[in-house]
């Protein structure tokens, strides 16, 4: 069996803690917009001014609020049938960032923690067999 060297062990050890990272940021990230959902009222003063529905890739709304302008994400089945009544717009005061309210779901969140556990299963095997090498 061949020896797991120093390098490889800390090269998986920091992707373990990038993993970790990304999903607490992602996490983080819910948590705020879910606060301002349920907090907060939907915006209303916003023109649209353009919607952009793609195949494969994200797609978008362009919108006008207080004077400038937000690229918005959407899913694709709310900007195929875009209703200006149906859709939510949230505004973040802090970021300065208007968000649809289906913008992150929570299955991208437990993605992220997947992967972050994937990670934690590749090191212990790497850590195995260095132990077992030795």
């Amino acid at each position: 069996m061949k020896r797991v060297t120093n390098k490889e062990l800390i090269s998986v050890i920091l992707i373990n803690i990038g993993a970790l990272a990304f999903a607490i940021y992602i996490w983080l990230i819910y948590d705020h917009r879910q606060t301002i959902i349920n907090s907060e009222e939907p915006i209303q003063n916003y023109s649209v001014l353009e919607v952009n529905c793609y195949r494969k890739s994200g797609s978008n709304i362009l919108i006008e609020f207080k004077g400038k302008q937000y690229y918005v994400e959407v899913v694709r089945d709310k900007c195929i049938q875009f209703d200006p009544q149906k859709i939510q717009f949230f505004y973040d005061k802090e970021r300065d960032e208007v968000y649809e309210e289906s913008g992150l779901a929570v299955r991208q969140v437990v993605a992220c923690f997947i992967l972050y556990l994937c990670s934690c299963i590749w090191l212990f095997v790497v850590i195995k067999k260095r132990l077992s090498s030795s």
